[in-house]
C-alpha cells in the first residue's frame, strides 16, 4: 500500500476510535449535566434563581451538544488529514 492509502487508512482508524470514544463518554457527561441542574446544585428548575445561576444552567445544557459536536470534528478531521498533508506535495524537484 502506498502513503497515500496509508494515510487515508490511519484516519479512518482514528476516527472510528474517536467516535467509539465519543460515545462511550456520553452517559458519564449526561450524568454529570443531571447532577449539577439538580435541586441540590444549581437549581435550575426554579425560577427565582438569579442571572448568573441562569446563565450557568444554558452553560451546562451546551455541554453536551458541544461535546458532540467537537468529537465528531475532531474525528472527521483524522479523515481530512490525509489532504492536509498531501495538499503541499507539488511533486517538483
Amino acid at each position: 500500500m502506498n502513503k497515500r492509502g496509508q494515510l487515508a487508512f490511519l484516519g479512518v482508524m482514528l476516527f472510528v476510535m474517536m467516535f467509539i470514544a465519543v460515545i462511550i463518554l456520553i452517559n458519564p457527561i449526561k450524568e454529570q449535566i443531571t447532577l449539577a441542574r439538580d435541586a441540590d446544585h444549581l437549581d435550575c428548575a426554579n425560577t427565582s434563581i438569579s442571572d448568573g445561576t441562569k446563565m450557568t444552567c444554558i452553560v451546562v445544557d451546551w455541554t453536551f451538544p458541544i461535546y458532540i459536536g467537537t468529537g465528531f470534528a475532531v474525528a472527521l478531521g483524522f479523515i481530512g488529514l490525509r489532504r492536509l498533508t498531501s495538499g503541499g506535495d507539488t511533486g517538483g524537484s
